[in-house]
């Protein structure tokens, strides 16, 4: 019984330290940094997050556009405005294949990483995908549960260091909760699929609801796709095998005897780990009101807007053979028309991240105008007249213009002014 009871501990520890090194210390250390970057608040980045995320960085993807030199390196991908992903262990991977990416630099096509507290990959240009189909931008999905992922994986490291420390049957109940990992990731990424599928917005190609592939390939579109599992949900599962392991044994160990009585040794341990995850807990908390993450989030829930849905009754009315063909003619032409906005799509995905732009236009303007202002699916921007560009997106933005709400709803008038002062130095470069 004590060799049970001994090896329930030990693989208890195992689950906690899997748990702590590939979900725990990158989520709370590397907390706030991506809106800190954002908001243009480098300096309050503490120094320990820089030699953090490039540790974890190594091994991982990293976007081809990002030059070689800058690669794993926090500070540089910072100055030169690179896509930067979270450090956590990527749990799901979904991505996207096209004829515009080379099997040689895609050979599993267009990737993002799914993770508890955020994304990584080549998510900016997945989002410009995303807009033109009229699904909801990839930071939209899971965004309350990326909010409060510091704090649950605090606690879960705090439940399975107190089964190792306690002999207690409630704690001991607990663990289904580590067991169910897996199975509660696989529900909560499900639910954010169907949401993505069933609310759409109009974009410049029209697709009917749908749910999106959770695991294989499917079809968006002209594009194919695929979502599978990677590291970090097998990290999941081995939390979930090592913690259903240790509550048998533990169980089988204590199953005759009473539990044993706590001495100060335990409790001193005890308040040390209830202090540690108290801490992490603080920090994690003055963090995300040091950058507004409330805010933030209410500002990206209220951007998103599902299509209105109207019903008309009509009388039925039999088509004349001149009418049926002016109808067959105009579906032609919306069907020709469809199938250009798809090769232009396909053209302009991948060109991002070769002309060093801020991150206000970056993320805001860039998908549709082109990462230079060039004219992708939406119009060239080269050449407008300051005052011209000013009133029309003040226009936009008093009169909810369908196609910019998701982008002016959230954008002073300086940073309106700021990103076209922008746009006209870009000639120049």
């Amino acid at each position: 019984m004590k060799v049970a009871y001994w090896l329930s501990k030990i693989l208890a520890g195992a689950a906690l330290i899997v748990l702590m090194y590939g979900f725990v210390v990158p989520s709370v250390g590397f907390h706030g940094t991506l809106e800190r970057i954002k908001d243009g608040k480098v300096e309050d980045i503490p120094a320990y997050v820089y030699p953090l995320w490039n540790f974890y960085q190594k091994d991982r993807y990293i976007s081809i556009n990002t030059p070689q030199k800058v690669r794993g390196d926090l500070r540089k991908m910072i100055e030169i405005s690179e896509e930067i992903g979270v450090p956590s262990m990527p749990v799901w991977k979904f991505s996207l294949e096209a004829p515009n990416y080379p099997k040689e630099a895609f050979p599993y096509g267009l990737p993002v990483f799914i993770h508890f507290d955020g994304l990584s990959g080549e998510v900016h240009e997945m989002n410009t995908i995303n807009h033109y189909v009229g699904m909801a931008h990839m930071e939209r999905g899971g965004i309350y549960e990326r909010a409060l992922a510091p704090y649950a994986l605090i606690m879960l490291a705090l439940l399975l260091a107190l089964f190792m420390i306690y002999d207690s049957k409630w704690i001991d109940f607990l663990m289904a909760i580590p067991v169910l990992l897996p199975f509660l990731f696989m529900g909560i990424y499900g639910y954010w699929l169907y949401w993505f599928g069933h609310t759409l917005q109009s974009g410049a190609i029209t697709i009917k609801p749908f749910m999106p592939i959770l695991l294989g390939d499917g079809k968006v579109a002209q594009f194919t796709t695929h979502a599978f599992p990677v590291i970090g949900f097998w990290a999941l599962v081995s939390i979930s095998v090592l913690s259903l392991a240790a509550w048998i044994l533990k169980v089988k160990a204590c199953k005759n005897h009473v539990d044993r009585q706590a001495t100060f040794l335990r409790h001193g341990l005890a308040v040390c780990v209830a202090i540690a995850a108290l801490w992490a807990g603080l920090y994690t908390l003055m963090t995300d009101i040091n950058v507004n993450t409330l805010a933030k989030i209410s500002a990206i829930v209220g951007t998103t807007k599902p299509k209105p849905v109207t019903e008309t009754i009509v009388q039925p009315q039999i088509p004349s053979v001149n009418t049926q063909e002016m109808i067959e003619k105009e579906r032609e032409a919306e069907r020709k028309e469809q199938a250009l906005k798809v090769k232009a799509l396909e053209e302009r995905a991948g060109s991002l991240g070769k002309f060093k732009v801020s991150p206000l236009y970056k993320s805001n303007c860039a998908p549709c105008h082109g990462v230079n202002g060039e004219g992708a699916m939406g119009t060239k921007l080269l050449g407008l007249k300051q005052e011209a560009m000013v009133q029309k997106l003040l226009e936009y933005k008093q009169q909810q213009e369908e196609m910019h709400i998701a982008v002016l709803d959230h954008m002073s008038k300086e940073e309106i002014q700021s990103v076209i002062d922008e746009i006209s130095r870009f000639e120049a470069q």
